[in-house]
């Protein structure tokens, strides 16, 4: 462990975090819980650093879940959850979720966070903080509802009640929760048909175009059954389409009529492949 802790990145968590860590636990028994993968360098370089200084001090690992936690190693004690970096802050709610739900069963006094990147704010400590927008807003939404989200991705005819069993809520707390979802534009639970049935192959359509002709592509390509996917790009192809075809000729023709013939386009390069991997279902 002494070489773990000569490492240039360790020294700088340690020295960015170290002391109000150590002022976080205080007194008090603690526990590093460091999320796996990622989290076990750091988790592991702060509790060999910390230990030599506090005795009263376990280290645990867990899933961002929760899976895998030693309950017994967290239990009356203060918890720092630590990892590499947050990104969209889907893996620190979760985690922070699986242990919020321990708290009151096995006596855990605090809860807090420690990672080296933190790139939407949400780490009570961290080395370096970045402004960019986040990929994923949790405002309105926690774990409990990504739970739930879940299950109805998995099967959308899923009832309240098997989903509650699922999650130790009510039926009447799932469905309330799922309303407030869709009211507020989050949740949308839709009918969809299974890719394999209709069709054979799909194809990548990189295309060239005026901003005026990308822009009518979008709108009209947009409402075809065939079009599973459509976004602009930088650079020489400035527009991105993904389509599903029963074959070969019937890309072409797709192409052909809908994309080629189209005002404004100056170039269409075509790579046809196998159905994708994702998405595995199409609106009709």
């Amino acid at each position: 462990m002494k070489n773990l802790l000569e490492l240039e990145p360790i020294q700088k968590f340690i020295a960015s975090v170290g002391k109000d860590v150590e002022r976080f636990f205080g007194k008090d028994d603690g526990c590093i819980v460091y999320l796996r993968p990622d989290g076990a360098f750091y988790g592991i370089g702060l509790y060999e650093w910390l230990k030599r200084k506090k005795k009263n001090l376990t280290l645990a690992t867990m899933e961002d879940d929760g899976q895998g936690l030693e309950e017994q190693k967290v239990k009356g004690r203060k918890v720092l959850l630590v990892d590499n970096d947050i990104i969209t802050g889907k893996g620190y709610k979760r985690s922070t979720e699986a242990i919020r739900i321990r708290k009151d069963r096995l006596g855990i006094q605090e809860v807090k966070f420690a990672v080296f990147s933190d790139r939407v704010g949400l780490a009570n400590f961290s080395v370096a903080e970045y402004s960019s927008t986040p990929v994923w807003g949790f405002r309105g939404v926690d774990a409990l509802d990504l739970k739930i989200i879940k299950y109805l991705s998995q099967d959308g005819r899923a009832s309240f009640a098997d989903i509650g069993k699922g999650i130790k809520l009510s039926s009447v707390a799932v469905k309330n929760r799922v309303d407030k979802l869709m009211r507020g534009g989050i949740l949308s639970v839709m009918g969809e048909l299974n890719i394999n049935r209709f069709y054979a192959i799909s194809a990548c359509l990189l295309i060239e175009a005026t901003p005026k002709a990308v822009q009518t592509l979008i709108e009209k390509l947009g409402k075809k059954p065939e079009v599973y996917h459509v976004a602009r790009r930088s650079g020489r192809h400035n527009l991105v389409v993904s389509i599903l075809g029963q074959d070969i000729e019937g890309i072409e023709d797709f192409v052909d009529k809908e994309v080629r013939l189209a005002p404004g386009v100056s170039r269409v390069e075509v790579v046809v492949g196998e159905l994708p991997a994702v998405p595995k279902t199409f609106i009709p």
